[in-house]
Order: C-alpha cells, then sequence, then structure tokens
C-alpha cells in the first residue's frame, strides 16, 4: 500500500514540484539507529536508477528549535544510510504550510550539508491551483499523475480562507475524477499527508472533516 504521495506517484510527484532526479526504482524502507540509540524506519527511502539513495522528509514546525533539529537528524541519517548502502543519498525536505523560510544548507566548519531540494508548500497557491483544476476535470474528466499529486497536497497549501475550506475544494475536485481509484486513492493520500505536514491539531481536525465529505 501506498503510505505517502511520492511512494504513490514517485518521480511524477517531484517533476510536479520542480525536482529533477533520477528515476525511482526501489523502495526501501530501512531501519536505523537515532542519535539517542532508538530504532527508527526511514520510510521513505528510495533507490534510484543511478544507484544513489532519495530519502524523503516531512517537516511541520516553523519553531526554531525544531528546524535545528531537523538538520542535525538528517546529517545523522544521511551517515547511517551510507553505512547501511555506502551510496550517496539526497535528500528532500517537504515543509509545512506554517513553515514560509527555512535554512536549506548548514556549514558547521568542517561539516557541511545541504538538502537536494525542497518543496514549500506555504508558497503554492492552492485557491489558484482549485480553479484551475476544477476547470480540467470538469471538461476532460480527469488529471494527469502529476496533477494527481498536486491534489493530493492542494489541502496543504497556502489559502486565503480557512483549512477546511481549500481542503473541501480538493475534496470536491477529486469527487468528480471519472476514475474511482484515482479518487480513492487521492482522499487517502490527503488523510495520510495531514498527519506529516499540518502543525496544529485544528488544522488536522478540520481536514479530517473535509475529507469526511468525500
Amino acid at each position: 500500500m501506498n503510505n505517502s504521495v511520492i511512494q504513490a506517484f514517485r518521480n511524477q510527484f517531484l517533476n510536479a514540484f520542480g525536482i529533477q532526479l533520477p528515476r525511482i526504482v526501489e523502495h526501501v524502507p530501512t531501519e536505523v539507529l537515532t542519535i539517542n540509540g532508538e530504532k527508527r524506519i526511514i520510510e521513505e527511502l528510495f533507490r534510484l536508477e543511478d544507484d544513489t539513495m532519495l530519502h524523503m522528509e516531512y517537516q511541520a514546525s516553523e519553531n526554531p528549535k525544531d528546524l535545528d533539529q531537523l538538520f542535525v537528524d538528517l546529517m545523522w541519517y544521511h551517515l547511517k544510510i551510507y553505512e547501511k548502502y555506502e551510496k550517496p543519498t539526497s535528500t528532500i525536505v517537504v515543509f509545512g504550510p506554517a513553515i514560509e523560510k527555512a535554512e536549506v544548507s548548514r556549514d558547521i566548519g568542517g561539516i557541511k550539508y545541504e538538502v537536494a531540494g525542497v518543496v514549500w508548500l506555504s508558497r503554492w497557491n492552492g485557491d489558484q491551483i482549485a480553479e484551475e483544476f476544477t476547470q480540467k476535470v470538469g471538461q476532460k474528466g480527469g488529471l494527469t499523475d502529476e496533477e494527481l499529486s498536486v491534489l493530493a497536497m492542494m489541502p496543504f497549501m497556502h489559502t486565503t480562507g480557512s483549512r477546511l475550506e481549500i481542503a473541501t475544494k480538493a475534496v470536491q475536485i477529486a469527487n468528480k475524477l471519472d476514475d474511482s481509484g484515482e479518487r480513492d486513492l487521492v482522499i487517502r493520500l490527503m488523510k495520510v499527508m495531514a498527519g506529516r505536514v499540518l502543525l496544529t491539531s485544528e488544522d488536522y481536525e478540520q481536514v479530517v472533516q473535509a475529507l469526511a465529505k468525500a
């Protein structure tokens, strides 16, 4: 079962958000030890066609301490992934709607770290995308895989309305898809991703409320 947008749409998701990488060929979730010695599964780990690795990470909190910890964790995970596979790793971070800016590289002297790409959900206009997709689905009855991956993330994009309103628009578009399998997949992914990129329980509950109408 696909437990995230990247697992479901792979390079189509990356392409939709302007990230070009070699083709994803294998999903390889891997257990590592955290800095504190606890076991953790890196669920979003993939092998690419050029025999390098891709790690996807999601960040909801804009708290500076949490963003600092994100870098520490990512650097540590890179080391652990390399120990396991002995292959270079690229990391893509998806920042939730609460985050408008954040560092994407860190230089601490002997160690330099930079993420390979970022998805800034706060910088995507969910209202505009809703208008475009409503019109396209009304005319053609469907969307491309790239567009479906954007639709799955639409509830978490910038909006002039409430989180409930933008999520409801996304659900309404999904419900008009001719392919029931695509509709069910997008709706399920919206709920999964809500738990990864939304900061407050209020926002999460608003999305869940919209999804209940699907």
